[in-house]
């Protein structure tokens, strides 16, 4: 598509524009998001570009944004009121109109985060700052024009945005309308590019892709981020493709701030002249192409003012028997486990209240004792996961991100849901109950092994369908329980095999103990 004909149809969908307001740039084909932008630049209209598509998020949006108009193509189902863009628009004639000249303060979007850790948070962005990071990413990387872009990330989201709308509006490159997601398509649009061609990813892309064990065109280059990249991953990329990998650090917050080549150093550089100081043990980033200092959500090791090492996310710090991880750094330990393609740890609290971590991990070939003896030389023995899961799949976004949402959803799948899900309730035995008489007449306590029997019947019904009792390895009993005395039972799901329980009775423990468990899945 050329210049002349892309601002040619600009020029006709932004007469079809409110001036001023928001729309929602739901488009799929990224050639058409990239005109429906373009259209809302000329109109002085700001693009809200939300990562989820799920009708409550559109429905928040549209509180939050009354005077909002939806924009999709014919990818992305709607309302009947939404403004389409259809093939036609690209075709239509009229003369050529000059390059428009965009106010450096306009609001040119508002961008969202993934919802990762909360509910997704607004960040506004003025012309200005995205056009000068895209200069300095072009800058850096030294793209010349005419290069060829396959972004596997969709434009909505900031990397995706920044890569494949961005920078080819700042440095002439040429992108691709496709968002492919399996590593067959991405090889394949690959091929469809002309030379130089660089791909932009995250690393679960490039996991896949390697795992695939075919080779793409030859390429000038690659660029990935949105979550940490395991340094083997990116030796391997460099090894097996020939082309330098770059990743990039950046967050919506900031948009890409800093560049590293992990097989030469672990060093980022920040671009585009911006600046970074230590305050009360946070990092703020100033500067280059920031509107304002922003705070970052990771724990950065500053070398300098542009020099810093990455250390986690200050999010994912963690302290159990007073002892501190990230679990970002945890995580990654768990991806070098042999079989290990994709991973993730959770946090969780036991039904006392207790900080307790699971992970889930897919695996090829290997086993949860495998992956653990990985694990124990590795890891301090409070940070190994009670319990390992071995799952098929993780709830990712295209972009490659877990919400605590969606991995607390998959560990109640697993039985492994909080306590106030849980629902523990109180109980006591009725006097009449048919398994006290004659059990010490005159003064009755509640037979222990009827007791077991209530537990392991309430294991079932805690844990579902997923899990099957297969055995109590050991059982203590402390105190006695009466007749009428108020009891409660507690689990907690301490490995893949074990479930640990407790009963308790007016701060008294009763008895405790493990059931031998198994997944049925």
């Amino acid at each position: 598509m050329s210049w002349e004909q892309f601002l040619g149809a600009a020029f006709r969908f932004a007469a079809r524009l409110p001036r001023g307001g928001h729309c929602v740039n739901l488009c799929e084909d990224r050639l058409n998001f990239i005109l429906a932008y373009a259209a809302a630049l000329l109109a002085r209209c700001t693009s809200l570009l939300p990562q989820s598509r799920a009708p409550e998020a559109l429905r928040e949006l549209a509180r939050s944004y009354a005077d909002a108009i939806h924009i999709a193509d014919g990818g992305a189902a709607g309302p009947a009121g939404w403004l389409r863009v259809d093939e036609a628009l690209w075709w239509e004639g009229g003369a050529t109109p000059a390059i428009p000249s965009i106010a450096a303060d306009q609001q040119a979007a508002i961008l969202f985060t993934s919802g990762s850790t909360g509910a997704p948070q607004p960040h506004a962005k003025s012309w200005r700052s995205l056009a000068a990071a895209s200069q300095a990413a072009r800058q850096r990387l030294q793209l010349a024009a005419g290069t060829s872009l396959l972004v596997a990330v969709p434009p909505q989201h900031m990397w995706g945005f920044e890569m494949s709308v961005m920078l080819p509006m700042q440095a002439g490159c040429a992108v691709h309308s496709a968002c492919p997601l399996l590593p067959a398509e991405i090889f394949e649009t690959l091929a469809e590019l002309p030379a130089p061609r660089w791909l932009v990813a995250t690393p679960l892309h490039l996991r896949a892709c390697l795992s695939a064990d075919v080779h793409p065109p030859v390429l000038a280059g690659v660029l990935c981020a949105t979550a940490a990249l395991p340094a083997e991953v990116a030796a391997a990329v460099e090894e097996n493709w020939r082309a330098p990998l770059f990743e990039v650090y950046g967050s919506t917050e900031t948009g890409a701030m800093a560049l590293r080549r992990p097989v030469q150093s672990e060093t980022f550089e920040t671009l585009g002249g911006i600046r970074l100081r230590a305050d009360a043990g946070a990092t703020i980033a100033s500067d280059g192409q920031l509107d304002e200092p922003v705070v970052l959500n990771d724990l950065l090791e500053l070398e300098s003012a542009s020099a810093f090492t990455l250390r986690g996310r200050s999010a994912d710090l963690i302290k159990i028997g007073g002892k501190r991880a990230s679990l970002a750094a945890l995580t990654l330990e768990l991806g070098r486990a042999p079989g290990v393609v994709d991973c993730a740890y959770l946090q969780r609290e036991s039904d006392r209240g207790e900080p307790r971590l699971c992970a889930f991990a897919v695996a090829q070939g290997t086993s949860v004792a495998a992956i653990l003896e990985h694990l124990r030389p590795r890891v301090d023995p409070v940070f190994l996961p009670r319990p390992l899961m071995l799952v098929d799949s993780l709830p990712r976004s295209r972009t490659g991100k877990l919400s605590r949402e969606s991995l607390s959803a998959l560990a109640a799948q697993h039985g492994l849901a909080p306590a106030a899900a849980a629902s523990v309730r109180w109980q006591r035995v009725e006097p009449t109950h048919p398994a006290l008489p004659f059990h010490f007449p005159g003064n009755p306590i509640v037979p222990g092994v009827w007791l077991l029997s209530l537990i392991e019947a309430t294991v079932r019904e805690r844990f579902g369908s997923r899990v099957a009792v297969r055995g109590v390895p050991e059982a203590s009993f402390r105190a006695v329980l009466r007749p009428d005395e108020s009891f409660r039972i507690e689990f907690d799901r301490v490995a893949t095999d074990r479930v640990a329980f407790a009963v308790e009775s007016e701060g008294t423990r009763i008895a405790d103990g493990t059931f031998i468990v198994q997944e049925t899945l």
